[in-house]
């Protein structure tokens, strides 16, 4: 697709690019623009391809214009698009007779236009005068447009921004001086004017296409200038009104006759978007959208750009784990996209040859196991093809991790899998289109790989079943793991979740999806939560049960902010940054301890905590979160949330509270108890002010699936999200379709959460945990993180006392200090464990340990249970010892000589009772059981579902050494 005119716009996470579209047919030296098309990113290098998303056709006022002076259907020219309170709004010239305005409540449409005329009418300079608009909102919510070729104009929108201030320049059009010292020296100097309709004298070297930016305290005015070959200059100025100062030269003349600048910031960098004619066939007519990063002198001033090839490096990985558009492109070769009947777009023109290419993708350290594609094609239903993709890593013909043998459809799109082998860590990832020659092949909607996740060698790997079809639904527990006290936002299309993990570093985990229902982990809000003795395990005290407790997360001006409490450290935490998956988080903390607080940012800018136990109280924050605001609004909404059960009082007080603003109600959700049974149910309240009144009622109360609130689709769905107690594995989440009655929502179907429902599975799986544990063989390479994000350490690390490069390719534990059992040992590594049944293995050398020394692999609660290696005496031992009885006792023993040992652990918490089971192996093949099962149970004391954690501490010499081999994960082998 030939694009030309770029104008980025940054929106919850997501940039977005809407350009001109230079189509490509039509005889040589003519345009040929029939709409304006949009393409995203989140990484700067892979860019899903939306299509046309308005055009010409949408301004009724102008269909008699569609077919131009020119005789082509022409003149949907440079567009620019801005998001305001919801809304966003495109301005889009229509050959240079007006600018238009659509107006959407989705960046991709549909647009529509509410002035039935132009918002600007062709004016005093002629045809190309009212062209290329650019739109900017200041610092103050004043929004300008400006446009015009060869002059410069401009208007102040006002708020509905389809109108604008008509009481200043004449009847609200602004004209500005175009001087050589506003604008620069036109050189050579325009002495003939040009060829087209109204001939127009240039005295300055500007030409078209404005575009304002704001760095620090100075704008920007960046535009196009002449003579042809356009250039692209900048001038600056103190308002975005001016007055300007030229700047200089940014970009000298490119491939094509026209140039068109386009500045934003993103992510912590800052870019400048520009076309030229570089793809293949390209020419002035046929033009190509490029970007490269801009960077600023101390004094502000811009130097030179030296446009590249390749363009901008990564600044995120693609997540292959989830669902990825066949669109979703860094290059591609031969192929081209077209609306999809499944909706969205699709791949089409499929040749042999032809392939598509994607950088940057993560595939983890575990590694994918499977592939997944939804195609279509016209031969008869499974029927064979003789198409097929082959999947390739690094480059054309780098390394084949698989094949997608291709089978007919019949013309409807169906998931088609192929097993993958081979693809782990960051890739280029390539699709190379085979078959026969001269034929279109097939299309190509979307696709998704499988993560590894069984414990077993890549024989055992290979013999798994491939995950289930995209179309399967997906069901409940949405994550089968210890996932509790969520918080869910959506920024986008992007869902974000944080949740609680105690007094596990690092904490505060956020994960994300695109689904609902397939979560990865993104990052951690903490390292640390402090630094105490508590947190360091040390003087006998600890942490356990305590840590940090419910989080609460908010997305607000570009900013993720993440917050939690502690009574560990006696204070209210608030972690903010604009990168989720990247960091870095900054920590704002302040006393008291807001108890399960929810943090909430009010349209009138002003910011809140709702908290409490039973009552329930609001205070507000000061605007840089750093406290609560003296003489701001501190009011209890609620005395008694529990009032609700009538007489039954008694049971958990009003917790857990989450308030969002719907359609400007405000509803107050929370978790409590009737005394006569332990039934955690749904209480929502509701008012329509933020303090209130409010008033209540009983959502849900169902098996105890509770603590939450509400999340909704780009597609306008609403869901609850919630956790259930679920004994020894934790706390894990649950997903509960919403309906709307009276003004109220309506959790579950007839009162009740279904367990199937009508979201596609993905890759979801049994579990759903896939994207929150992983398999680690401790190799890492360079620019890898030096532990994935599954990992977790009990209590703070020891930094000194850890280390994967002492011994490449193992994880090596040294101990430093003296204690007496497992939960007081530091440097204690964890996962968690999934249901319904689930197994760790891990392969240790303990050539290095001292007597007195312990070390394995443990089901980690207070109630635990581990296999390992002791040392007594000179002798090592095989041991297996059970802390079901709330006391550590030695079950088995057995001598061990060699230097090495695999452990195993498997884990069944479905059906009931829960239990570990315990087994050693010499070779990694055979598996001997050892000891007993030992009872797993939920204890308050840790407030956790059971982990799985690599272990070793000395009870009477420090200054020994493991090495740990590998740590795999999969389900239970074993049955009852």
């Amino acid at each position: 697709m030939y694009t030309a005119d770029p104008a980025p716009m940054v929106h919850d996470g997501t940039l977005y690019l809407f350009s001109s579209h230079d189509e490509d047919v039509g005889e040589p030296n003519n345009f040929n623009m029939k709409d304006w098309v949009l393409a995203t990113t989140t990484d700067m290098v892979n860019w899903t391809q939306h299509g046309a998303v308005a055009s010409l056709r949408d301004f009724p006022w102008a269909a008699k214009e569609i077919s131009g002076w020119d005789g082509f259907d022409n003149g949907a020219w440079a567009p620019q698009a801005i998001e305001r309170d919801g809304k966003w709004y495109l301005y889009g010239p229509v050959q240079g007779r007006g600018i238009g305005v659509l107006v959407a409540d989705n960046p991709l449409g549909p647009y529509t236009d509410p002035l039935k005329k132009p918002l600007i009418a062709g004016h005093a300079g002629g045809l190309y005068d009212s062209i290329d608009p650019t739109v900017y909102i200041d610092d103050n919510g004043q929004a300008y447009l400006y446009w015009g070729n060869p002059n410069l104009w401009s208007v102040k929108l006002n708020k509905d921004m389809i109108s604008y201030d008509t009481s200043v320049g004449e009847n609200g059009i602004i004209r500005h001086p175009m001087t050589v010292k506003a604008l620069g020296e036109r050189n050579p100097p325009d002495t003939q004017g040009t060829t087209l309709p109204k001939p127009a004298l240039r005295g300055t070297s500007y030409e078209e296409g404005p575009w304002l930016y704001k760095r620090k305290n100075l704008n920007y005015l960046f535009f196009a200038g002449g003579p042809l070959p356009e250039h692209l200059a900048y001038s600056t100025g103190p308002t975005p009104e001016g007055p300007w100062t030229y700047g200089g030269v940014v970009m000298v003349p490119q491939n094509a006759f026209t140039n068109h600048p386009g500045v934003i910031d993103y992510k912590g960098k800052t870019y400048l978007f520009y076309h030229n004619a570089e793809l293949p066939g390209g020419d002035g007519f046929k033009r190509s959208v490029a970007v490269d990063e801009l960077t600023f002198n101390p004094d502000g001033s811009v130097p030179m750009v030296q446009p590249t090839k390749e363009g901008p490096a990564p600044i995120a990985t693609l997540d292959p784990y989830l669902r990825v558009e066949a669109e979703t492109i860094a290059w591609s070769s031969g192929v081209k996209i077209e609306p999809s009947s499944a909706g969205g777009q699709n791949v089409r023109d499929i040749h042999d040859g032809d392939h598509i290419r994607l950088r940057n993708v993560d595939f983890g350290a575990t590694g994918a196991r499977a592939f997944t594609a939804s195609l279509s094609s016209t031969a008869k239903a499974k029927q064979a093809t003789g198409a097929k993709i082959e999947i390739r890593l690094g480059k054309l013909d780098g390394q084949l991790i698989g094949t997608l043998p291709v089978s007919g459809t019949g013309g409807e799109w169906k998931p088609q899998s192929a097993r993958i082998s081979g693809a782990s860590g960051i890739n280029d990832l390539f699709f190379v289109f085979r078959g026969a020659a001269g034929e279109e092949l097939f299309k190509f909607d979307h696709w998704q790989f499988s993560q590894r996740d069984l414990a077993a060698d890549s024989a055992s790997v290979a013999s798994e079943p491939l995950p289930a079809a995209p179309a399967d639904p997906a069901h409940n527990p949405l994550i089968w793991a210890d996932v509790p006290d969520i918080a869910i936002i959506r920024v986008g299309k992007t869902y974000y979740m944080s949740s609680t993990t105690m007094h596990m570093s690092p904490g505060l985990p956020i994960m994300k999806s695109t689904d609902l229902v397939n979560w990865s982990m993104a990052s951690y809000a903490y390292e640390t939560l402090a630094d105490n003795e508590a947190l360091r395990l040390e003087n006998g005290k600890n942490a356990y049960g305590a840590g940090s407790w419910a989080s609460s997360l908010r997305y607000h001006d570009g900013v993720f902010h993440a917050s939690t409490f502690s009574a560990t450290s006696g204070r209210t935490h608030v972690y903010t940054t604009r990168d989720p998956d990247r960091g870095p988080w900054k920590e704002t903390s302040f006393e008291p301890v807001l108890h399960d607080h929810s943090l909430f940012f009010d349209d009138d800018g002003r910011v809140y905590m709702v908290y409490g136990g039973g009552r329930i109280t609001l205070v507000e924050l000061k605007p840089d979160l750093s406290g609560i605001k003296p003489g701001g609004v501190n009011k209890v909404l609620i005395e008694n949330v529990n009032t609700l059960f009538g007489d039954d009082l008694g049971g958990l007080n009003g917790e857990g509270s989450q308030l969002i603003k719907i359609d400007g109600r405000y509803y107050l959700f929370n978790i409590a108890s009737p005394g006569s049974r332990w039934a955690r149910t749904v209480i929502v309240h509701r008012a329509d002010a933020i303090d209130g009144p409010y008033e209540g009622r009983i959502a849900l109360d169902d098996r105890g699936i509770a603590q939450g609130g509400l999340i909704d689709t780009p597609e306008g769905k609403w869901y609850a999200y919630l956790f259930k107690d679920n004994a020894a594995v934790g706390r894990i989440p649950y997903l509960v379709p919403v309906t709307w009655k009276d003004g109220w929502p309506v959790l579950g179907e007839n009162g009740k959460v279904p367990m199937t429902l009508d979201i596609p599975a993905g890759g979801q799986g049994v579990s759903g945990a896939s994207g929150i544990v992983a398999s680690d063989e401790f190799d890492r390479r360079p620019g890898a993180p030096d532990l994935p994000l599954a990992w977790q350490w009990n209590h703070n690390p020891e930094p000194r006392d850890w280390s994967l490069t002492k011994r490449p390719g193992y994880l090596s534990l040294v101990t430093s200090r003296i204690v007496s059992s497992l939960p007081e040992a530091p440097n204690t590594l964890t996962q968690r464990t999934f249901g319904p049944d689930s197994s760790a293995t891990t392969r240790i050398d303990v050539s290095g340990m001292k007597d007195g020394d312990w070390a394995g692999l443990a089901a980690f609660q207070k109630q635990y249970g581990f296999v390992g290696v002791k040392m007594s005496g000179g002798a090592k031992s095989l041991v297996m010892v059970s802390a079901d009885s709330d006391h550590p006792e030695e079950i088995a023993s057995i001598p061990l000589s060699g230097k090495t040992v695999h452990l195993k652990v498997e884990c069944e918490f479905e059906p009931a009772p829960e239990f570990a089971r315990f087994s050693y192996s010499l070779d990694g093949k055979s598996w001997t059981p050892i000891g007993r099962p030992s009872a797993l149970a939920y204890t308050f004391p840790h407030f956790m579902g059971y982990r799985y954690a690599l272990f070793y501490y000395s009870t009477k010499t420090a200054g020994g050494r493991v090495d740990f081999d590998y740590y795999r994960i999969g389900q239970s082998g074993g049955s009852r």
